[in-house]
C-alpha cells in the first residue's frame, strides 16, 4: 500500500510540475491540448507569436508560413537572398522571399506546373502530410492503417500512401477525435506546431539532404542579471550562440589603474566561474579570458571630472585555447571605466564634517566656554559644506580596479562558442 501511495504521489507531483512549467499565452492556456508543442516551437523560433503574448492557434497556415517554419525545424537559418527565382508569383520584396528560394533549392516544397508557388494559399492537413512524407527517409506506408480512422476514406488518393507513412512515423495530428484525421481540413497553427514538434523529435528520420549540418536543439536562458534586455542562448549541435544584448560579468585579471594606462594597451578580463544557462548548459567555462584594448582615455579634470577609459573588446579565449570573436561594451557608467562621480564629493563631505566637528570642539575648548555641543553644531555643517565644495570643484579621480573586481559587459554582437 505504501508503494502504491508513493507512486500516486509521484504521479500527481509530475502533473503539478508540468502544469506549473507549461507556458501560457493569452490565447493558449496551460491546459490547452497543444500547449507543450506550441511552447516548444515558439521557444525554438520555429513558429513565432503573431503579436505580444498571442499565438493564434486557430489561424490558418499558408504554404509560405509552413515552408519557413519547416526550414527552421530542419535547422536552417535565413533563406537565400540571391539566385534564380523560378516562381512568377514570388517577388523579391516579400519578407519570405529568401525562404522560398532556399526551399526550392533544397527541394522541400515544390511549386506548381504553371511556374507558381502560391505562397499565400492555405495548406491542408493532407498537403502537410505529403511534404513530411517527401522529406523523410524512403519507406512505403501501408494504406490499410487509414482504415483505423472513421474518415480514412476521405484522404485524397494522391496522398494516401504519404498520409499512411506519416501515421506510421507518428508525425500526424488526430484532434479533437482520436479516430478522425480530417485530411482535407485547413491546417491551423496549433496543428502545425504539433506536426513540426513531432518532426523535430524524429529528425533522424529526415533525409540528410534536407537537414542543416547545424541544428538548433533548444533556446535556453542566462540569468546573470535582470538588467539584460535579452537573455536567450541558442543551443545547437555544434555551438552555443549567446545573442546580442545579453549581459555577463567580466573580472579584471590584474590590478588596473588609469594613471599608468595608455591608448592601445591591452586589458584582460576573465570569467571567474562557469557561466551556465538556467537550463543547465555550460556556455562560458571558468578561466575564459576576454581581451580588450584601450581606445581612448579622458583624463581627470577640475570640477570633479574623473578619468574615463573606453575599451574595445576583440576576442575571447576558452581554457582549451580556442579563440572566438567577442564584441561587447562596458555598461557601467555610460560605457566607460570610471569611478562613481559622487564618491569623491561624498568622501570629502564626510571628511570635512569630521574635521569641522573636531575644529568646533577645539574652538570651544580654546575659548574656555566649553560649549562643545555648540562647537560641533557649527563645525560639522561648515566642515561638511567646505568638504562638498572641495569635492565638487577639485580634479576628479583616476580609475582603479583590483584583481577580482568586475564590470558588466553587454554583448553588441552574437557570441558563438563552439562545443568542442
Amino acid at each position: 500500500m505504501k508503494k502504491i501511495l508513493a507512486m500516486f504521489a509521484v504521479f500527481f507531483m509530475m502533473i503539478a510540475f508540468n502544469a506549473a512549467n507549461a507556458a501560457e499565452y493569452s490565447d493558449v492556456p496551460g491546459n490547452y491540448w497543444a500547449n507543450k508543442e506550441i511552447t516548444a516551437v515558439v521557444e525554438d523560433s520555429i513558429l513565432p507569436l503573431v503579436a505580444k503574448d498571442t499565438f493564434a492557434p486557430l489561424q490558418d497556415v499558408s504554404r509560405s508560413d509552413f515552408n519557413s517554419a519547416l526550414l527552421r525545424t530542419l535547422g536552417h537559418g535565413k533563406g537565400l537572398i540571391s539566385g534564380a527565382n523560378p516562381f512568377s508569383d514570388v517577388v523579391s520584396s516579400r519578407a519570405d522571399y529568401g525562404d522560398i528560394l532556399l526551399s526550392s533549392k533544397l527541394g522541400l516544397i515544390y511549386g506548381y506546373n504553371d511556374g507558381t508557388f502560391k505562397p499565400d494559399r492555405i495548406m491542408t492537413k493532407a498537403e502537410a502530410a505529403s511534404v513530411i512524407s517527401h522529406i523523410t527517409k524512403d519507406y512505403k506506408g501501408n494504406v490499410k492503417v487509414l482504415n483505423e480512422f472513421k474518415d480514412g476514406d476521405q484522404v485524397p488518393a494522391w496522398a494516401s500512401a504519404q498520409f499512411a507513412k506519416t501515421i506510421d512515423l507518428g508525425i500526424y495530428v488526430n484532434y479533437p477525435e482520436l479516430d478522425e484525421l480530417l485530411p482535407n481540413k485547413n491546417l491551423n497553427r496549433a496543428e502545425a506546431a504539433v506536426l513540426l514538434y513531432r518532426l523535430k523529435q524524429r529528425i533522424a528520420d529526415v533525409k540528410t539532404q534536407y537537414v542543416s549540418k547545424e541544428q538548433l536543439l533548444a533556446t535556453e536562458h542566462l540569468n546573470e542579471t535582470k538588467k539584460a534586455e535579452v537573455d536567450e542562448v541558442q543551443v545547437t549541435n555544434m555551438r552555443k550562440i549567446v545573442l546580442a544584448k545579453n549581459i555577463i560579468r567580466g573580472y579584471f585579471q590584474t590590478y588596473f589603474t588609469s594613471k599608468d594606462a595608455q591608448v592601445g594597451d591591452e586589458v584582460i578580463f576573465t570569467a571567474k566561474k562557469d557561466i551556465v544557462t538556467e537550463e543547465g548548459t555550460l556556455v562560458i567555462p571558468a578561466d575564459t579570458t576576454m581581451k580588450a584594448h584601450i581606445t581612448s582615455i579622458e583624463e581627470k579634470k577640475w570640477w570633479n571630472k574623473n578619468d574615463k577609459v573606453t575599451v574595445e573588446f576583440e576576442s575571447l579565449t576558452l581554457p582549451n585555447g580556442v579563440v572566438v570573436p567577442f564584441c561587447a561594451e562596458v555598461i557601467n557608467h555610460s560605457g566607460v571605466l570610471t569611478e562613481n562621480r559622487w564618491a569623491k564629493p561624498l568622501g570629502y563631505t564626510v571628511g570635512g564634517a569630521v574635521v569641522g566637528g573636531g575644529a568646533g570642539v577645539g574652538v570651544a575648548s580654546f575659548t574656555g566656554h566649553h560649549h562643545y555641543g555648540n562647537g560641533v553644531a557649527v563645525g560639522v555643517p561648515v566642515g561638511a559644506g567646505l568638504g562638498l565644495l572641495t569635492g565638487l570643484t577639485t580634479p576628479g579621480r583616476n580609475y582603479k580596479a583590483n584583481d577580482g573586481d568586475y564590470v558588466w559587459l553587454e554583448l553588441t554582437q552574437d557570441l558563438s562558442i563552439p562545443n568542442n
